[in-house]
């Protein structure tokens, strides 16, 4: 039996839950390994080689082939996958457009994150990995403050620009609701614009733990309570988009 490909992820990542839908959608069966930012980054480096930039997630492995880009993985996979394409040719640049943008917005978003995670010793707590025993994790605090503040160092994260990262993201949104005006895709099909856009709205509400199990500390730092009641159309949009599109991993034979 062939070996499955590995994907390496960020469990709470936006970036990292784009291409599992595009991977799940395409039914590829694949090996999940779960990165921790700082501690694991010497592992992440070594699979992913000196190429210049630094080294993040998502990663797909598939052989000889390690793919380090979302749009690389997400093309990958309409390339080898079953079901309707991602990236197709006809909308490619449009959906480029779209990345560009939510990428921007995406960054600002997770600025705001970082932000309220180093205010929440409890979501500080959940971000350790689950062998960490509960005791514990109080104890290693000054850590993972460490590692949060190093994470956004990594990304080039302004922690102290809240305002304007706020700004970002609503100007982002707006653009949305006014591109969407009700209908069910941004371009008349489910594409990779679509599963982009509804990852951002995980930095305003987060989807259901059906889809990504989050600890309540955890919600709570990605939660923006007032923006989530400004743009509780586009939640309900994006939570139709989860329903109607999100599939379960396949299972492996």
């Amino acid at each position: 039996m062939d070996e499955l490909p590995k994907l390496v992820v960020l469990h709470v990542s936006p970036w990292s839950e784009r291409v599992r839908w595009a991977l799940d959608h395409h039914g590829i069966a694949y090996q999940l390994i779960q990165h921790a930012p700082f501690l694991g980054e010497g592992r992440l480096r070594k699979l992913v080689g000196d190429n210049g930039r630094a080294a993040t997630v998502p990663v797909l492995v598939d052989g000889a082939q390690v793919i380090s880009q979302s749009w690389d993985i997400v093309a990958h996979a309409d390339r080898h996958g079953r079901g309707t394409t991602l990236i197709p040719a006809a909308h490619e640049d449009a959906i480029r457009e779209w990345v560009g943008i939510v990428d921007t917005a995406a960054g600002h978003g997770r600025a705001l994150v970082i932000g309220r995670m180093l205010r929440s010793p409890p979501a500080l707590d959940e971000s350790l990995p689950p062998a960490v025993p509960r005791w514990l994790r109080p104890l290693l605090r000054p850590i993972t403050r460490h590692g949060s503040r190093w994470f956004a160092r990594k990304y080039g994260l302004d922690l102290d620009a809240a305002l304007a990262n706020e700004r970002a993201v609503i100007d982002a949104l707006d653009h949305l609701r006014r591109s969407l005006g009700g209908r069910r895709y941004l371009l008349g099909e489910l594409t990779y614009a679509d599963i982009v856009v509804a990852t951002l709205l995980q930095g305003i509400a987060p989807v259901d733990d059906e889809y990504i199990r989050l600890g309540p500390a955890t919600r709570d730092v990605w939660t923006n309570r007032a923006l989530a009641e400004h743009y509780a159309d586009l939640l309900t949009w994006r939570d139709a988009l989860y329903r109607e599109h999100r599939r379960a991993p396949p299972m492996r034979a």
